[in-house]
């Protein structure tokens, strides 16, 4: 869960009662107004120029909050299953990772595909959402040593546990998560 600033190289609660697969999450933003507008509009809507200077903030934010760890080896973004991705037109997930990786002059890397179409997790509840994505996704190579997962929005976590998961059973050893909004409460 979001955190106060000052407090960011600590775990939440929740994070310390069953420690997530993924090593750190940074969320630029809370899932609020206006945001939450402008992402389900350029999503539904097919609207993703906002991507681009969405990426802007979320680099400038990662460059000033990153602190001292060290930048991945590459970055990943969260994949969407072809069908979706053909039917939206774009994967809002790549769109932001490709700013970034100029932004931090870190390669993208697309080593995890969805590779069974799932209802959208917005629309599920949180133990549904954890069998919703069992088996959904898989890793086509082995990752370098330290990637970041990146999305535009973090709900329950659900995802990037799941591909965080996915990317450690495949030889990553550190998984940082970098999200443009992080919802306060998991719904």
């Amino acid at each position: 869960m979001p955190l106060p600033p000052g407090l960011a190289e600590y775990a939440c609660a929740a994070c310390r009662r069953k420690p997530p697969c993924f090593d750190h999450s940074l969320a630029a933003f809370r899932y609020d107004f206006p945001l939450n507008q402008i992402l389900p509009a350029l999503k539904y809507r097919r609207k993703p120029n906002p991507l681009g200077w969405l990426g802007q903030l979320l680099a400038t934010y990662l460059k000033l909050h990153h602190e001292h760890r060290t930048w991945p080896d590459a970055i990943i973004p969260v994949p969407m299953h072809l069908a979706s991705e053909s039917k939206r037109g774009f994967n809002q997930a790549r769109l932001l990772a490709s700013v970034l990786a100029q932004e931090i002059a870190c390669p993208v890397r697309e080593d995890v595909h969805k590779i069974r179409p799932t209802p959208h997790q917005a629309e599920l509840d949180l133990q549904t959402r954890r069998r919703n994505l069992a088996d959904a996704f898989a890793v086509e190579c082995t990752p370098p040593a330290h990637v970041a997962l990146v999305d535009d929005v973090m709900t329950t976590g659900t995802t990037v546990n799941t591909l965080a998961g996915l990317l450690k059973q495949a030889g990553a050893q550190q998984v940082d998560v970098w999200v443009l909004a992080r919802t306060p409460e998991v719904r």
